[in-house]
């Protein structure tokens, strides 16, 4: 399970991903009208935008429009008998160049990526045992920024801290705006395991082979394509009846 703290209670929540994200017009074929493709949108936990953000590009520089810290609702004292104090958080930042901490960025390096930003989530973030989080960019969404893949191991990691996003912007783009609840990354729980490939020996791939003919004899609708003289099943009906989704919810 993921849990989560906010920063702030008046801030946005993880929200359950959803199949389609694109406003597509008039026609058919769709990449959203494909099951796997919809799956796949599906998965996961979206994090959204907390607040309205422009990034503005000028002579190769980037930088925030406008930028913006809060401060927590809940107080920290270092000790029980300190009175406490809010906790600050800046809501995006980019590597500063000849930076020391909280890791050394060499010039070169900083060359690389002075196009990424680093958005806050304003969450914690924690899984159970044995779960980490795949932190990525929302499947099969184009857009003139895209978060950068990592693997969290949140169930040993006590991060005292919210989880930040890094974003990468499109170097072609002058300006880029994120609208308040809009998608910035999606998050996965993922089992920490060992996993395996391994080619099937020729028996079984004949089996897998015959078994997947069959299927297709008995839910497929076939038609046949002259202009490739060939016969092409449609199977898209019995796919969405026959697949098992996840389900990611999240709790009140």
């Amino acid at each position: 399970m993921l849990h989560y703290f906010k920063f702030r209670q008046d801030l946005l929540d993880p929200v359950p991903a959803r199949d389609v994200y694109l406003k597509r017009g008039k026609g058919r074929g769709w990449p959203e009208e494909c099951p796997p493709i919809r799956a796949a949108n599906a998965f996961g936990f979206d994090i959204l935008a907390n607040f309205d953000l422009t990034f503005v590009q000028n002579r190769g520089k980037w930088k925030v429009a406008r930028d913006i810290t809060i401060e927590s609702d809940f107080a920290f004292a270092s000790h029980e008998d300190s009175p406490g104090a809010a906790l600050v958080q800046q809501y995006a930042w980019f590597w500063q160049k000849g930076q020391k901490l909280p890791h050394v960025i060499s010039d070169n390096v900083y060359k690389v990526i002075d196009n990424q930003v680093k958005v806050s989530s304003f969450l914690f973030l924690k899984t159970d045992q044995n779960e980490l989080l795949l932190v990525t960019e929302v499947p099969n969404l184009r857009r003139p920024f895209r978060a950068t893949s990592a693997l969290i191991e949140t169930d040993w990691y006590p991060a005292s801290y919210p989880w930040h996003v890094v974003l990468e912007l499109d170097r072609s783009a002058k300006r880029i705006k994120i609208k308040k609840g809009e998608p910035i990354a999606r998050v996965i729980p993922v089992r920490r395991d060992s996993y395996f490939a391994k080619q099937m020996p020729q028996a079984d791939f004949e089996a897998f082979f015959d078994r997947g003919q069959e299927w297709l004899k008995t839910h497929g609708k076939f038609e046949h394509e002259a202009a490739e003289e060939k016969t092409v099943a449609d199977i898209t009906g019995t796919y969405v009846r026959q697949q098992l989704k996840s389900k990611f919810v999240v709790l009140g």
